[in-house]
């Protein structure tokens, strides 16, 4: 279908130009015009299936995406109010933002949103509340498991990563040695 709209566009040309030659400069610039819009519209696309299964797939992503980004978001919204009524110290700082930055909450996150941080949260409110009168040693002593906790998901997520790059070089080494 393509091909014949091309060969009467250049029929129609042709015909026009001998007919009407004061025409051609106008419709080259047209097509000019046109195919700097076609092209501009084409330059984003990139590649673009159209099965049904990848538009799944896709759905799927773009979801996990968000829902990704909203248990970041949280995190860090309870991170945030804790330093912001209470503290951390500058070694636990550099913790929770290592954790933060590597996302390594992904297998405690309803323990730390559910239980821990709301916990912190109150106890600190609590202490300040009393006017950090003794309960200061408290809060440091939470606080100080929590960034533990975060140092030992930490070295969890990053044995994980180099088992995970092992098993792969291993499953490549022997896709490439049935290869030969």
């Amino acid at each position: 279908m393509q091909s014949f709209l091309v060969l009467f566009g250049v029929l129609s040309t042709a015909l026009l130009g001998s007919f009407y030659p004061f025409i051609l400069p106008w419709l080259a610039f047209g097509a000019l015009l046109t195919m700097v819009y076609l092209w501009w519209q084409q330059r984003g696309k990139g590649f673009q299936p159209q099965s049904e299964t990848y538009k799944e797939l896709e759905k799927i992503k773009k979801k996990r995406h968000k829902e990704d980004h909203k248990k970041h978001k949280h995190i860090n919204d309870q991170i945030a109010y804790i330093d912001e009524v209470w503290g951390y110290t500058k070694e636990q700082e550099k913790t929770i933002e290592k954790f933060i930055k590597e996302r390594a909450y992904s297998e405690m996150y309803n323990k730390l949103t559910a239980s821990l941080f709301p916990q912190i949260i109150s106890l600190v409110d609590n202490c300040n509340a009393r006017g950090q009168k003794g309960c200061k040693r408290d809060v440091s002593k939470r606080l100080r498991e929590l960034t533990d906790l975060m140092k030992e998901e930490l070295k969890k997520k990053k044995s994980q990563k180099s088992e995970s790059f092992e098993i792969t070089l291993e499953v490549y080494d022997q896709l490439l040695s049935g290869r030969k």
